[in-house]
């Protein structure tokens, strides 16, 4: 049981990290258990999302790479993953560095464990044919996603950058993620919006947008990705963790290692989704998806100091207290290296 002022510091984090954890193009539900469970086999149990830089997990699943480190795999439906981690519905969790550090600091009992598949920023923001760069958007309605999470930060970067001034010369609007996003350009709401794979890519094939500028470009340094666990799970099923870190890598890596093989099965998981942009997707992000677990204390350090220079949060938080590197399988860990910045 939760106390309560751990339940407390949920609520406000939950939804934006349910809305902005990750990558989209959806597939239907993948809930229910991987096959049926083998003798001696523990169960590690990851959220059901329907986002397609997660299906390597289902992936991993179906070539037999969680069955080898002794786990069998369910999927389950939550409403947020911080919430799913700190009551022991879920082992792991994938989502925003950002929005996880405050909600640790805010009392969930969680911690990060390890960077995900990819630490820097996936965001794209793309604009409607006409705009053909940043500085034509002075005077124009921008997407930001959800007001105050890490998509917004990127917007507000990018705009700076190229010599905008993000609170006078143009408009915000939240105008949600990934399909509602992508909806609201293209029907004219807004005239530019930060956006995950695959819509960047599905609207350039479409002639419906034009990619400004790459999240990564900007920010390098501003660490998006990373998985999360209970305190519960870390005290009491530290070798499930171990494990099951071990495979999600595993996974992720012979994903990308074999694109061959990974593309068409992604492709036929999209169905709704142009396979055409499905592979540029893939092809347009190749070069963020590390799969490094190791966590870089300089990122995360340049990730607070971002966001106090935005006004979404007031001071460092002590980052060390709510990390624990113990499980990362270290057979992974790769040096740090970073893009160069766009200016």
């Amino acid at each position: 049981m939760l106390k309560r002022k751990s339940l407390a510091a949920l609520i406000g984090v939950a939804a934006l990290a349910l809305v902005v954890s990750g990558c989209s193009g959806t597939v239907d539900s993948l809930s229910g258990n991987s096959a049926a469970g083998d003798a001696g086999h523990a169960t590690l149990t990851l959220q059901d999302s329907t986002e397609y830089t997660q299906l390597p997990l289902r992936f991993g699943v179906e070539k037999g790479i969680f069955a080898k480190e002794g786990l069998d795999v369910k999927f389950t439906q939550v409403q947020d993953a911080v919430t799913g981690v700190a009551t022991g519905e879920l082992t792991f969790a994938f989502g925003p560095t950002s929005t996880y550090l405050r909600a640790a600091a805010k009392g969930a009992p969680i911690k990060i464990v390890s960077s995900a598949f990819r630490s820097k920023g996936p965001f794209f923001l793309i604009a409607r044919p006409g705009i053909n760069s940043v500085a034509d958007l002075k005077g124009k309605t921008v997407g930001i996603a959800v007001a105050g999470s890490g998509m917004e930060t990127y917007v507000r970067k990018i705009l700076a950058a190229d010599g905008l001034d993000p609170n006078k010369d143009v408009k915000f609007v939240a105008d949600g993620v990934n399909q509602q996003a992508y909806g609201a350009l293209t029907t004219g709401q807004v005239d530019a919006t930060i956006i995950h794979q695959p819509f960047p890519a599905l609207g350039q094939l479409q002639g419906r947008s034009t990619t400004l500028a790459r999240g990564w470009d900007y920010l390098p340094t501003y660490h998006t990705g990373v998985l999360i666990a209970g305190d519960d799970v870390i005290k009491n099923h530290p070798d499930l963790l171990k494990n099951g870190l071990r495979a999600y890598f595993t996974a992720y890596t012979y994903a990308k290692e074999h694109y061959d093989e990974y593309l068409p099965w992604l492709k036929s998981k999209l169905p709704t989704i142009d396979p055409q942009a499905v592979e540029l997707a893939l092809k347009q992000e190749d070069d963020i998806w590390d799969d490094n677990p190791a966590i870089d204390p300089k990122a995360i350090q340049d990730t607070q100091d971002t966001e106090i220079s935005v006004g979404f949060q007031s001071s460092r938080y002590d980052a060390g207290k709510y990390i624990d590197t113990r499980f990362i399988p270290q057979e992974f860990v790769k040096p740090f290296s970073y893009p160069k910045p766009a200016n």
